[in-house]
C-alpha cells in the first residue's frame, strides 16, 4: 500500500510538473504573440499618424492663409475710413429715407470685389449667368456695419444675419480675433465662414473705440475644404477621413460621411466613448483601436486642427482605417507563429513524458532493490530494538493519534498480563482503562501541539497493582509512513514517592521540634510562629498566590524565628525597654535563623522569604536593608504578617495591641514601609477572622 502511495504521488506530482511545464509555455506563447500584435499596432499607429499630420497640416495653412487674407483686408485704412463715413452718414439719414450708392460705397464695393477676385471668393467666369437673375452662391466676401446690416455684398452671397449672425458676434465681440467656423448656408450647403472686426478709423481697436463692422468670407466647403481630406498619402486598405467637433453634449460629423451622411447633421452623445470618433473628441492626438460610427473595427488616430479660433469647441481631424483590412497580413503571420510555437510546445511535453517514462521504469527497479535492502535493515533493527527494551523494567508504548499501541515493550505486556502481540493495535483504554486512557490522550495531544515532551507523575491502575508512575510524553514526528506519534515512557516510582512522603513527615516533625523549641526559650513569643503561619498563608490566598507558594510561605513563616534559640534567654524576657545594644543583638536573630536552616534542603524559596521578614519597602528595615524593588511578594506577606502578630501580640515589656489599633499602625505605614496591596488584603482578612481577637 505504501508502494502504491508512493507511485501515485510520484505520477501525480509529474503530471502536475508537466502541466505547470505547458501552461508556462502557452503563457510565453501569448505573451509573445500579444508583443507581436503590439508592433503591428504601434506600426500603423505611425503610418495613420504621418498621414493625419499631413493633412491637418495642409488644412490649417489653407485656412491660416484665409485668416491673413481677410484680417489684411479688415486693416486697410481706407476700408475702416469709408466704412466709417457710411456709419455717421446712415446716423444722420432718416431710417425710411431711400439710400443712393455713395462714393465711400462704391470705393468699398470695388475693394471687396478685387480682393474677392484675388482671393478667390468669386465664380470663374464661364460659370457667371449672363443674365440679371437672382442667384446664390456659397461663397464670397461682405462688409457689414456694427448692427449686422450689410453695406457691400459680393454678387449672389445672401442670408448672411441669418445664417452667419453667431460667428460675426462673436468677431465683434472679440476685436482683434479672426473666427473661423462651419455653417450651413441658406440652401443648407455646407460653408467655411471667417469672421473678423472692423476697427475704428486709427486702425486700433484698442485706442479707436468698438468695431464699426465686421467683414466675412465665405467658402464653400464642399468645393474648397473636403477635397482637401482626401488629398495626400493614401492606403490600399478601406480608410476614411473625418472632420469632428464637440458640441455640448455632443459631437458634430462636420464632413460627410461614407454612408451617405450630410455635414453638420450627424451627430453621437458624448457618453459614447466605445466609439472611436468620440474618443478621438474626448482625447486629441491618440491612437485607438475601437469600432466607429458604421459599428466597423477601425485603428484611428486624431489631430486637432492647430492656430484655428473658431466660434465652439476646435476642430479634430480623424483619420481611420478598417481593423480587419488593416491587420489581416498581421494576424497570418501571428496565426502561423501561434500553430508553430504550439506544436513545438506540444512536441517539448511528448518528450518530456517519454524521457520521464523511461526515467520512472529505472528509478522503480532501483526503488524496489533499495526496498527490499531498507526492509532486511528494518527488520534488524526492529531486533535490535527488541531486544533492549523488553529487557529494562521501563515500561515504553508507541501511540498514534487514534490513540492505538504502534509499539510496546515485554515490560509493558508482563505489567498488563498479556503478550506484546496482544497489545499492539488495541487501544491505551484497553490497557489503562477509560479514566486513565482520557488523561492519557489529553497529555499526549498536548505534548503534539507543543512539540516538546511533557512529564508528569501518575497514578496508574495496571492489572491488580495501584502505583506512581514518572509518565513522560515525547512527540515524534515520523516513524517510516507513520506521522505524528507520542512515545509514553512509565517508570515505577512509588518507592521514592513513598520515600519523599516519609521525609516531608520528618521535615514536618523538626519544624515542629524546632518550633516548640523557640516557644520554650521565649515564652513571651510562644505561638507566634503559629500565628504568622496562619496570617501569611490567609494573605497568601485573599491575593490568589498559587497552592506551592502558599506552602512554602507557611514554611517559612513557621521557622522565621528559629534564630531566637541562639539569643540569651534574659534579652527575651526582658521587662524594661530594650537598649541600642540590645536592639542590635536581637536583630541578629534572622541571621541566626538563616545560618541553622541553609543546611537543609526545602523545596521552594524557603531561606530568601525569612530573609525579607523584618525588611521594609524603603529600607530602613533589617538585616540588609532591602528596598520595594528587591524585595518579593511573599517576602512582603511575611513582613507583613510578622508585624501583625508582634503589635496584637504580648511581650515582657509591653501589652499585646487590639486587631484595630494593630491594624491602624500598619496602614500608617502602608506604602512606605508595608506593600498597600498585602496591607488591604489583611484588612480583609481580619473582618472574617473573629477567633484572632484573643491574641491581643
Amino acid at each position: 500500500m505504501s508502494e502504491q502511495r508512493n507511485i501515485r504521488r510520484s505520477v501525480t506530482a509529474a503530471i502536475l510538473v508537466l502541466v505547470a511545464l505547458v501552461g508556462a509555455g502557452g503563457l510565453l506563447i501569448n505573451f509573445y504573440i500579444e508583443g507581436e500584435r503590439q508592433r503591428d499596432l504601434l506600426q500603423w499607429e505611425t503610418r495613420l499618424g504621418l498621414v493625419a499630420d499631413s493633412k491637418a497640416d495642409a488644412l490649417a495653412r489653407a485656412l491660416a492663409a484665409d485668416q491673413r487674407d481677410l484680417a489684411e483686408l479688415a486693416n486697410n485704412a481706407s476700408l475702416q475710413l469709408y466704412l466709417w463715413q457710411l456709419m455717421r452718414a446712415r446716423q444722420q439719414t432718416a431710417p425710411d429715407a431711400v439710400e443712393a450708392e455713395s462714393a465711400q460705397q462704391a470705393y468699398l464695393r470695388n475693394l471687396l470685389l478685387a480682393a474677392a477676385e484675388r482671393s478667390g471668393y468669386m465664380p470663374e467666369p464661364a460659370a457667371r449667368v449672363p443674365a440679371n437673375l437672382p442667384r446664390s452662391l456659397s461663397y464670397g466676401l461682405a462688409l457689414l456695419d456694427a448692427g449686422l446690416r450689410p453695406v457691400v455684398v459680393t454678387p449672389g452671397l445672401r442670408g448672411l444675419a441669418d445664417s452667419y449672425g453667431e460667428v460675426m458676434r462673436g468677431a465683434l465681440a472679440k476685436p482683434g480675433s479672426t473666427l473661423v467656423d462651419l455653417r450651413l448656408d441658406a440652401e443648407d450647403r455646407p460653408v467655411v465662414v471667417i469672421a473678423v472686426a472692423v476697427g475704428a478709423v486709427s486702425g486700433s481697436l484698442a485706442g479707436g473705440g468698438p468695431p464699426n463692422g465686421v467683414l466675412i468670407g465665405v467658402r464653400s466647403a464642399e468645393q474648397e475644404l473636403y477635397p482637401m481630406l482626401g488629398r495626400g498619402p493614401s492606403f490600399i486598405e478601406d480608410s476614411e477621413t473625418l472632420l469632428v467637433a464637440r458640441q455640448d453634449d455632443t459631437i458634430v460629423f462636420l464632413s460627410p460621411t461614407r454612408d451617405g451622411g450630410a455635414p453638420l447633421r450627424r451627430s453621437l452623445p458624448l457618453e459614447r466613448t466605445d466609439i472611436a470618433e468620440v474618443a478621438a473628441v474626448l482625447a486629441p492626438g491618440g491612437f485607438v483601436s475601437l469600432d466607429n460610427y458604421r459599428g466597423v473595427p477601425v485603428l484611428q488616430v486624431s489631430r486637432r486642427i492647430r492656430g484655428l479660433q473658431s466660434v465652439g469647441e476646435p476642430w479634430v481631424l480623424v483619420q481611420g482605417i478598417n481593423a480587419r483590412d488593416a491587420l489581416s497580413t498581421a494576424d497570418e503571420r501571428r496565426r502561423f507563429l501561434l500553430a508553430t510555437l504550439s506544436l513545438l510546445l506540444l512536441s517539448i511535453a511528448a518528450l518530456a513524458v517519454a524521457a520521464w517514462r523511461h526515467g520512472s521504469s529505472v528509478r522503480a527497479r532501483h526503488q524496489a532493490e533499495e526496498l527490499r535492502s531498507k526492509a532486511a535493515k528494518l527488520q534488524k533493527q526492529t531486533d535490535l530494538l527488541h531486544t533492549v527494551t523488553d529487557n529494562i523494567d521501563v515500561l515504553t508504548v508507541l501511540m498514534n493519534r487514534e490513540q492505538e499501541v504502534v509499539f510496546t515493550n515485554q515490560a509493558t505486556a508482563n505489567a498488563v498480563k498479556t503478550s506484546i502481540a496482544g497489545m499492539i493495535g488495541s487501544r491505551i483504554s484497553a490497557i489503562f482503562g477509560a479514566n486513565m486512557a482520557a488523561e492519557i490522550a489529553a497529555l499526549s495531544e498536548e505534548a503534539r501541539r507543543q512539540r516538546v515532551p511533557l512529564q508528569r507523575v501518575m497514578q496508574l491502575q495496571l492489572g491488580s497493582t495501584l502505583g506512581s508512575y514518572q509518565a513522560s510524553f515525547i512527540p515524534v514526528e515520523r516513524i517510516g509512513e507513520r506521522r505524528q506519534l507520542v512515545l509514553l515512557v512509565l517508570s515505577d516510582v512509588t518507592d521514592l514517592r513513598l520515600a519523599e512522603q516519609h521525609h516531608a513527615d520528618m521535615l514536618r516533625r523538626l519544624v515542629g521540634a524546632l518550633s516548640d523549641a523557640v516557644d520554650l526559650h521565649d515564652p513571651w513569643s510562644a505561638h507566634h510562629a503559629n500565628r504568622m503561619t496562619e496570617v501569611a498563608q490567609a494573605v497568601a490566598r485573599e491575593l490568589g498566590l498559587p497552592v506551592d507558594e502558599q506552602e512554602t510561605l507557611g514554611l517559612a513563616a513557621t521557622l522565621a524565628n528559629i534564630g531566637k534559640i541562639m539569643l540569651p534567654g534574659d534579652l527575651l524576657t526582658k521587662t524594661e525597654p530594650l537598649t541600642s545594644a540590645d536592639r542590635e543583638l536581637l536583630q541578629k536573630h534572622v541571621d541566626y535563623s538563616i545560618e541553622l536552616l541553609k543546611g537543609l534542603d526545602f523545596e521552594g524559596p524557603v531561606l530568601d522569604m525569612i530573609a525579607q521578614k523584618q525588611e521594609r519597602l524603603d529600607g530602613s528595615g533589617y538585616p540588609r536593608g532591602l528596598t520595594e524593588e528587591q524585595m518579593s511578594l511573599p517576602g512582603r506577606i511575611l513582613s507583613v504578617a510578622n508585624a501583625f502578630v508582634a503589635l496584637v501580640s504580648a511581650r515582657a515589656y509591653r501589652q499585646g495591641m487590639s486587631m484595630d489599633d494593630a491594624l491602624a499602625e500598619l496602614l500608617r505605614g502602608a506604602g512606605t514601609q508595608f506593600d498597600r496591596r498585602v496591607i488591604a488584603a489583611l484588612f480583609h482578612v481580619v473582618e472574617n477572622r473573629g477567633d484572632w481577637s484573643r491574641w491581643s
